[in-house]
């Protein structure tokens, strides 16, 4: 991916990304697409504290189009190591995406050199909630957002599991 080739190509990963959900989700995906921007950080802290922060941080950010947001990537382009695409939330109306950079400055000090000169990796993902056990069987992709619901599956998940563990 270049400069040149930026829009391109994310106008075609977003695209691969929307079928992906409605490939494993069964909402109903727009196209309508908004966006949000948002920076990949290293973190000691565990995955569900980790998500419930990214979460409180990008209910603030106003979304934006796709033209409105690619010349912020361009201006950090020499920067960016990785970008992730990411449902962030959807409804019938529209589709927000959390474009997520981990940037090269973010990287250790000897890895940064050996990759200063390499352009960005782009990948699409599908935030998968930790109760589903079997990856083929469809979810609600807007799962992250209803606390209350993921505390009740993920009791019922670890109840399942002392079950499954103590007729072994």
């Amino acid at each position: 991916m270049t400069e040149n080739t930026l829009e391109r190509e994310m106008i075609g990963a977003v695209a691969k990304l929307l079928n992906m959900a409605r490939e494993h989700t069964w909402n109903r995906i727009s196209d309508n697409t908004r966006f949000i921007l948002s920076e990949i950080h290293d973190s000691e802290q565990n995955l569900f504290e980790a998500t419930r922060l990214k979460q409180k941080e990008n209910n603030k950010k106003d979304t934006a189009s796709l033209k409105e947001i690619l010349p912020q990537l361009l201006e950090m382009f020499d920067n960016l190591y990785d970008i992730n695409l990411e449902i962030y939330k959807t409804t019938k109306h529209y589709t927000i995406i959390d474009i997520r950079c981990y940037l090269k400055s973010s990287l250790d000090e000897k890895y940064r050199k050996s990759v200063a000169e390499k352009t960005p990796m782009l990948h699409c993902k599908i935030p998968y909630p930790p109760w589903l056990w079997d990856k083929k069987e469809k979810f609600d992709i807007n799962w992250q957002h209803k606390t209350y619901l993921n505390q009740w599956k993920m009791l019922i998940a670890r109840f399942k599991l002392k079950v499954e563990s103590s007729r072994r």
